[in-house]
């Protein structure tokens, strides 16, 4: 078999509270026949260096094995190499060991490990949308959302956090936050859209969930050339809880003090005197003296493996 055909498999030893540590030898098992090679990630932004010189080297499926963070990183380094070829023929695959896993959501065939990993072997190839950021000092692509406000007290407050993370995790860590924050003021503009007031959050959605449990933007579609961005205003703190607990589900859009819309482009602008902190697939990024974070869409760039499965299988993943 030629070595361009073995799978490429990026495991995060780290992910899913260590046990990434474990999926190495599940992995071997599964790709029994099969030609692959498996890394492990030696930390942060190891796992985009390790995408990009696989797809340079004519890779055909590289597989992200970890949380949203490693998919993350795995995208940018495809995404970096396609760039600079768009001739290179290397797919995504997700076997998903996060606590979130909100990309594999969208994505048929992937958001249960057992069927992810027969997808890496048998899945087709679609194309998916993928968010490009840029803000003075920086750039970078995202796959499912980007974010300001509390939940960047969120992630921070996630970061901090020892042992293994599950979604009550998240839930907690929003509550707490929510004692704490102090909402911001933002302008937002897009191309029919614009306004200016302090917020609670603000997320630009490729795909509907964020923390594994929020439906920040329900209606999401990861391949029809268009965010959705949901933003919250300040409010008092009982209507607060009262929005969280609708984001959870899903059904906030149009209630009080959210406001919902679809664009292909989104500017996010901090005043003199507050900060650009954002999110980007729940990776934490602090750029220093940032004030205005551009969001475009980059319609079907993302070459990632899915495959159907039957109606009674979706139903319980």
């Amino acid at each position: 078999m030629n070595s361009r055909d073995a799978l490429f498999v990026i495991v995060n030893p780290t992910s899913g509270g260590g046990a990434g540590m474990r999926m190495p030898e599940h992995v071997r098992t599964a790709f029994v026949g099969r030609a692959h090679d498996v890394h492990l990630t030696e930390g942060p932004g190891h796992a985009e260096e390790l995408a990009f010189a696989a797809a340079n080297d004519g890779a055909s499926r590289i597989v992200a094995v970890g949380g949203d963070g490693t998919v993350h990183e795995v995208a940018n380094g495809l995404l970096r190499a396609l760039e600079q070829d768009n001739a290179l023929s290397a797919a995504l695959g997700i076997v998903p060991v996060g606590t979130g896993n909100d990309f594999v959501k969208m994505l048929p065939g992937t958001n249960r490990r057992r069927d992810a990993l027969e997808t890496v072997l048998d899945g087709t190839v679609r194309r998916v949308d993928v968010g490009f950021a840029r803000w003075d000092g920086g750039t970078e692509y995202f796959v499912n959302a980007a974010g300001m406000g509390i939940d960047v007290e969120v992630v921070r407050l996630l970061g901090s956090h020892r042992g293994t993370r599950g979604a009550l995790d998240y839930v907690v860590a929003l509550l707490r936050a929510l004692r704490r924050y102090r909402p911001i003021p933002l302008s937002i503009r897009a191309e029919t859209h614009e306004s200016s007031r302090r917020i609670m959050i603000a997320a630009v959605g490729n795909g509907r969930c964020v923390g594994g449990t929020f439906r920040i933007c329900p209606a999401a579609e990861v391949d029809d050339g268009l965010f959705d961005v949901c933003a919250v205003s300040a409010l008092p703190i009982g209507a607060s809880l009262l929005t969280a607990a609708r984001i959870l589900r899903g059904t906030h859009v149009g209630a009080r003090g959210v406001e919902s819309f679809r664009a292909r482009t989104v500017e996010l602008t901090v005043p003199e005197g507050t900060d650009l902190f954002f999110q980007l697939d729940g990776e934490l990024r602090e750029p220093v003296g940032a004030k205005t974070l551009t969001i475009e869409i980059r319609p079907a760039t993302l070459p990632v493996l899915v495959r159907e499965l039957p109606v009674a299988t979706r139903s319980r993943a």
